[in-house]
């Protein structure tokens, strides 16, 4: 765990505010006749968890003047009130020089445990912004990039240069657990997790270790003691706090993926702060996390792979020599894939070993956006040459061959596959197991997890068969229920979700719409791009969200704007000619 910042060590404990417990409900109904004449809300469904709802999460102040009295009530002086200090962000904080260039980093002190905000030292949660010299906006817009776990500093750079938003705050944040914040860790054997067996090998030896892998992966992420800290719950309670350090009464927020879990939590612990909430490529808020990755994302990253990739790649016979229908193009998949794993490429300039599983990572990784089917179908393509090259045992051109696949490689890389140079090359992953597995319940045991796999696999094969790989089936849980959003006292929110989304499906995205009754929800038709806003290049759901966030002016009602369609080819034409040229030299 990372220390907190110098100013952060300064806070004095000058008195000390009553912990969580049942006087957080004091002033929500203060007398008998109040109670005779208010029929009282219907009481807090929770999701599937291991305790009671906690208080903080069974509050839920309506309004600002409820939700600063719960706020005084539990938090401790020390913590309320800080003056944030700005500087500009450093290059590693987030990711390169020339974001750096824009922002302005700082950082809030957060308790430890909100369930007992005076005991140990405190957490750090960094935040960023963009520069400016100018009289600062009246209202504050905070970020959150999914995952969970995603560093979250960079996307002020995105969404702040928006002339849209000139006039509102973006602030990114790093949420505890990762990126510049006080961080956690699952090595050494989440290190391990790359070399796991290929997911369709079914042999019991293969089983065996792939249950053994999962089991030291959860037993080394919860060595680290922050690790049962790591939740929702604690996230969203830094959030208010990192609220309160704005001087802000309310908050908006556009939130990516598993942002928008974690905005649908906010919204549901103080729907009194919410401001103007997006929801960007929507989880489904009404069931636990196992249903999110594990049943819904398999047939949803096959829907993307068979139903835009495989089209788009049989147009262009002549050019990628992937076939000229979708079957042909997903046999050419399947042949390579299965050459793969009999004779893995290296890539010697990465010291990366391409193998199927692999493959099968590169390929959803290039589902998330329509951007990149083109650069996938020339690797799939060089593949193929190289592995041709292989089995004719000219291993001199498939090396030539393998070292022009580096550049094209390294944008399509799984995040897992990736090489990483940060000190905590492993907090975004770190965070997404102890979120994901402290949540919510998950189903235990390697022979459910093996037969889940097998069912999957054998009719999604892209992402199901290594759904078998499960940290969250050996993970000690903590006592911890979070409830189940269901919009009660929220102002309009609003949801943006394509219809072949591949982490976060369609159906998904429906279960929180019907959950959440005052949404609006944008659906792009005939289009899968994961993240949308300010990322895709859709001007009619750009200029939606431009106007809701700077307005506040919703849709009436549903609406669907239209894809942009898949880029033809063009931009890999060079690499093509790049790697024709470098076998035939």
């Amino acid at each position: 765990m990372r220390g907190v910042g110098a100013r952060a060590a300064a806070l004095t404990a000058a008195g000390s505010a009553t912990a969580l417990c049942a006087t957080l409900l004091a002033g929500t109904t203060t007398a008998s006749a109040t109670a005779a004449t208010v029929p009282a809300p219907p009481p807090t469904a929770s999701l599937p968890g291991s305790a009671p709802l906690s208080a903080l999460a069974s509050a839920r102040p309506a309004t600002v003047a409820a939700a600063e009295e719960q706020f005084l009530a539990r938090t401790p002086a020390r913590y309320r009130d800080q003056e944030l200090v700005w500087a500009p962000c450093s290059a590693d904080a987030v990711g390169s020089a020339e974001v750096a260039a824009l922002l302005e980093c700082s950082a809030v002190a957060v308790p430890r445990d909100w369930l007992d905000p005076e005991a140990g030292e405190p957490l750090r949660v960094a935040v960023s912004r963009l520069r400016t010299d100018g009289e600062r906006p009246a209202r504050s817009v905070l970020t959150n990039p999914g995952g969970p776990g995603g560093p979250g500093l960079s996307l002020p750079a995105v969404l702040g240069v928006r002339p849209a938003l000139a006039a509102t705050e973006v602030v990114g944040v790093d949420v505890r657990g990762t990126g510049a914040s006080s961080t956690v860790t699952c090595l050494p054997a989440a290190a391990d997790l790359t070399a796991a067996p290929d997911p369709r090998d079914r042999s019991p030896e293969a089983v065996a270790a792939t249950q053994d892998l999962a089991r030291r992966t959860a037993q080394a992420c919860q060595q680290d003691p922050l690790s049962a800290f790591v939740t929702t719950e604690q996230t969203v309670a830094d959030l208010d706090l990192v609220r309160d350090a704005l001087d802000r009464d309310t908050i908006d927020w556009v939130g990516y993926s598993g942002g928008t879990w974690l905005g649908a939590q906010y919204a549901t612990y103080f729907p009194g702060r919410v401001g103007r909430f997006v929801l960007d490529s929507n989880t489904d808020v009404t069931g636990p996390f196992q249903r999110v990755f594990a049943e819904h994302q398999p047939p949803a990253f096959q829907r993307r792979f068979a139903e835009d990739f495989q089209p788009w790649a049989a147009r262009y016979p002549w050019l990628f020599r992937l076939g000229a229908t979708p079957a042909e193009v997903d046999a050419s998949y399947e042949r390579l894939r299965a050459d793969l794993a009999a004779r893995p490429v290296v890539v010697p300039v990465l010291g990366l070993r391409i193998d199927g599983a692999l493959l099968d990572g590169i390929v959803a990784q290039a589902m998330y956006s329509k951007t990149s089917f083109e650069s996938l179908a020339w690797t799939m393509r060089a593949l193929r040459v190289v592995s041709d090259l292989l089995a004719s045992g000219d291993r001199t051109g498939a090396e030539r061959a393998s070292a022009g696949l580096a550049q094209r490689v390294l944008g399509l890389l799984p995040d897992a596959a990736a090489p990483e140079e940060a000190p905590a090359a492993d907090a975004a992953q770190a965070t997404f197991f102890a979120t994901t597995c402290n949540d919510t319940a998950w189903s235990r045991g390697g022979a459910f997890w093996a037969g889940l796999g097998e069912r999957q696999g054998s009719r999604f094969p892209l992402v199901g068969w290594s759904k078998a790989l499960q940290p969250c089936a050996y993970w000690e849980r903590p006592a911890l229920s979070l409830p189940a959003p269901d919009g009660r006292d929220l102002p309009p929110v609003l949801l943006v979700q394509t219809e072949h989304d591949p982490a976060t499906s369609y159906e998904g995205a429906l279960r929180t719409r019907a959950a959440l009754p005052s949404s609006r929800l944008v659906t792009v038709a005939g289009d899968g791009d994961h993240g949308v806003y300010g990322a895709a290049g859709n001007p009619c759901v750009d200029d939606l969200v431009d106007a809701f966030l700077t307005t506040g002016a919703a849709p009436d009602g549903d609406v669907t704007c239209a894809t942009t369609g898949v880029p033809a080819p063009g931009s890999g034409l060079l690499g093509s000619v790049q790697l024709r040229d470098a076998l035939t030299r």
